[in-house]
């Protein structure tokens, strides 16, 4: 550890630059400063350098040149600035105004959305863009290039479910970003490749800004989506808050009722000893949920150098399922069980408690950034399954499962200005107990009475420095994790593990012409979520179980990747070498072996690649985005005993279209579709594809406004999979219908944004819980 510290330090201290230093800081209305300004100096009408401002504002460039040199500042939705560097000293200081011309609160600079690489993320900007007015964040993230979503949650491609942030603070309740509008977003920041500020099991970040905050007093949002997927369904949910002489309190609710229909079938394959079983389910379920929660809290601007905050946040969830599974049972041809299963399903979550305490500031040049934070919940599921045969044996199967999780963390971050850029060193700790009762009535399925107690801790040290138009970060991150499992109350020494891992990161970034790129790498990793490591026994039936795996091991992953941007187009290259991949395996089970258990093993090694990239133009009134990647996987596994590649690769192409119509309307209408491939064992068999189709109008300068939204009109996004194994495979068809239509109203007054700048503590551990 002190040899790397020692190493960043080194590598660093040799970024020496000669010649003149050109310092300055931008800011917007009320002194608040402005991130991603460009930045270009200018000697006489000739090209010098150029850099963008950093989240304080601040701006550092390198020049060789003399005399008289200009300065000119850009950023969209503000009015540019050219400033003449003053000969007397080279520190600057420039105030941008917000662009003058407005569409009632959404500043009309540009036509279109402006999607530039900044270092190594792509920043879109929503405010003074057709994005401002499309609704609420998930509308924002949809459109956003990059960010696909996947039954209604927002993934990065081919980096899966990323870390969300607001403002700085983590979301840990997608519900969130139905409960933010558009009107209120600055600009949304996608990060593929995470260095060594965030956790080594962060494989991609997006960062939402809003607007600085305006006014005081009271103000509030009301919001209602209605609307059918094959039944009805409903979300409430209400904001208000009071502003006064830099203290806000805020208190928010939502309420979310409807139901979900599952309709499948899963053909499961098994080779064994004494012959080929066919087992043919059909799965037809339908689900109701009830699910509510509140939050109520306060942020304090005691003054521009200091800012504190706290909320309490509680809630509950109701599901219940019902519905039939027929199974038929084939053993080498001959239909030997016909069995009709009744499924009732309750699933109670007792009142969650999370809350969290933060302090951002600073001393001097000293940034200072704490958080505290704090959760538990409880989650009960009790499952009757009556299961009636043709040919076979009646039996009746109950088993109940009872959940508990708490965490305690908290994370501090300093950072401090260095030579041409700033160096950040943090620290983050979590303690957290993950606990499981299971019984069941039969003796096929083994009672259970598992916990887990682990502890994290992490330290992080990140230095960045700008030459001209480079940009250099070179980052390390050390993970402590010990990890503890406990059967029955008694230590399992086998299976309780620590780990103590660096991770490096580097960063490079410049612009060449009008070209911007950025190459980068990062270590990471991805430990087993508890459900994953959890030993207890489900039942599916009579011949199929499902279990974790206490023995899995933890996924090493080593990133390479390379964005560019060019005017209107941009792109992203990526490889990964993955050791000790998680994946499914299936095995004999039960006294006979003829029953089939699902689980979780470790995979040596496997690469993977993925390319992106897309386009944003406009044509009058239509605003279109097209936009194409592809991902590919090299790996060979023994299927039916004989190695098999699962190298396909999948492609996936969107056309997304924003068309402004008069009277103010705006209609989307936006299209994707995905071919075949490969994910570890499992492959996606189907060719998925929707269009979905939404207008939009605002009243009384977008303070009331109507959405009628129809997504999937042809109902053919459902998608289709086939696991495979050594002597087992899933053939999985999906018949859930997806269409569904929402009309959505939603009233705002006296509007203001989000001052709480929280960003949360054990984010990590919380997204594995």
């Amino acid at each position: 550890m002190k040899q790397a510290i020692t190493l960043i330090i080194a590598l660093t201290a040799i970024f020496t630059a000669l010649g003149r230093e050109i310092t300055g800081q931008v800011l917007g209305e009320n002194d608040t400063p402005l991130e991603y300004v460009n930045v270009v100096i200018y000697r006489d009408s000739t090209f010098v350098t150029g850099t963008i401002t950093d989240k304080s504002g601040n701006f550092t460039v390198t020049t060789d040149n003399s005399g008289h040199l200009t300065a000119t500042i850009s950023l969209i939705g503000y009015d540019s600035q050219s400033v003449a560097i003053p000969s007397s000293g080279d520190t600057v200081t420039v105030h941008l105004a917000p662009s003058s011309v407005e569409l009632g609160e959404v500043v009309v600079k540009a036509a279109r959305p402006a999607t530039a690489l900044k270092g190594n993320a792509l920043v879109t900007s929503v405010e003074g863009s057709s994005l401002a007015i499309a609704g609420t964040a998930n509308d924002v993230l949809a459109r956003v290039p990059m960010v696909i979503y996947n039954e209604g949650s927002p993934e990065v491609f081919g980096k899966g479910t990323p870390e969300i942030y607001i403002n700085g603070r983590k979301v840990n309740d997608l519900t969130e970003l139905k409960q933010l509008s558009s009107h209120d977003i600055k600009n949304v920041e996608v990060v593929t490749n995470p260095g060594a500020a965030y956790s080594a099991e962060v494989k991609s970040v997006i960062k939402i800004r809003t607007k600085p905050p305006k006014g005081d007093g009271w103000s509030g949002t009301f919001r209602s989506d209605n609307g059918f997927q094959h039944d009805f369904r409903t979300g409430n949910s209400v904001e208000m808050k009071y502003r006064t002489a830099g203290l806000e309190i805020f208190a928010n609710y939502g309420w979310w009722y409807g139901h979900n229909y599952t309709d499948r079938t899963d053909d499961l394959t098994t080779t064994t000893q004494s012959g080929k079983y066919l087992q043919k389910i059909r799965t037809t379920w339908k689900e109701r949920y009830n699910d509510m929660n509140g939050k109520i809290g306060f942020s304090w601007l005691i003054n521009e150098h200091h800012n504190i905050g706290a909320y309490y946040r509680s809630g509950w969830n109701r599901h219940s399922v019902t519905g039939t599974t027929p199974t038929e049972v084939w053993q080498d041809g001959s239909l030997t069980e016909l069995i009709d299963t009744k499924m009732d399903s309750q699933s109670n979550g007792l009142p969650l408690h999370s809350a969290n305490l933060y302090y951002n500031g600073s001393v001097g040049k000293l940034g200072i950034d704490f958080n505290a934070d704090y959760m538990w919940t409880k989650q009960r599921q009790d499952s009757h399954n009556n299961e009636t045969a043709e040919l076979g044996t009646d039996r009746l199967v109950i088993t109940s499962s009872v959940n508990r999780i708490r965490m305690s963390a908290e994370k501090l971050v300093l950072s401090y200005p260095i030579w041409h850029g700033e160096i950040e060193v943090g620290e983050e700790y979590a303690d957290t107990r993950s606990s499981n009762l299971f019984s069941a009535n039969i003796a096929d399925i083994s009672d259970a009475d598992n916990r887990v107690d682990e502890s994290n801790m992490a330290t992080f040290l990140y230095v960045s420095q700008q030459f001209g138009t480079f940009n250099i970060g070179i980052g390390l991150r050390y993970e402590h994790v010990k990890f503890a499992y406990y059967e029955i109350g008694k230590l399992r020494e086998d299976q309780s593990k620590r780990y103590n891992n660096l991770f490096p990161s580097l960063s490079m970034s410049t612009r060449l012409g009008k070209v911007n790129m950025g190459l980068n790498y990062a270590g990471k990793t991805v430990r087993p979520g508890y459900g994953q490591l959890d030993g207890t026994v489900s039942y599916i039936n009579r011949l199929t179980y499902e279990t974790g795996n206490p023995y899995l091991r933890p996924t090493k992953i080593h990133t390479v990747e390379y964005m560019a941007q060019w005017k209107y187009l941009y792109m992203q290259l990526s490889y990964s070498y993955l050791k000790d991949g998680v994946y499914h395996i299936t095995e004999p089970f039960g006294h006979s072996g003829e029953a089939t258990l699902i689980k979780t093993a470790n995979l040596d090694h496997r690469h993977e690649f993925s390319a992106f990239a897309g386009g944003q133009f406009t044509v009058g009134a239509w605003q279109p985005r097209v936009n194409a990647g592809v991902m590919k996987q090299w790996l060979t596994l023994p299927v039916n005993g004989r190695p098999t590649k699962m190298n396909t690769p999948g492609f996936m192409i969107q056309w997304q279209n924003s068309i402004h119509l008069p009277l103010d309307i705006w209609l989307n209408v936006d299209a994707q579709v995905m071919t075949p491939s490969w994910d570890n064992n499992i492959r996606m068999t189907n060719t998925p594809w929707y269009v979905n189709a939404k207008i939009y109008k605002g009243f009384f300068n977008d303070s009331f406004s109507i959405t009628l939204e129809a997504k999937d009109l042809f109902d053919t996004s459902g998608k289709n999979a086939r696991l495979c194994s050594d002597a087992v495979q899933l053939i999985q068809k999906n018949f859930s219908p997806n269409r569904s239509v929402m009309l959505t109203l939603q009233y705002r007054f006296n509007t203001t944004r989000d001052r709480y700048r929280g960003t949360g503590a054990g984010n990590s551990e919380k997204s594995r819980f």
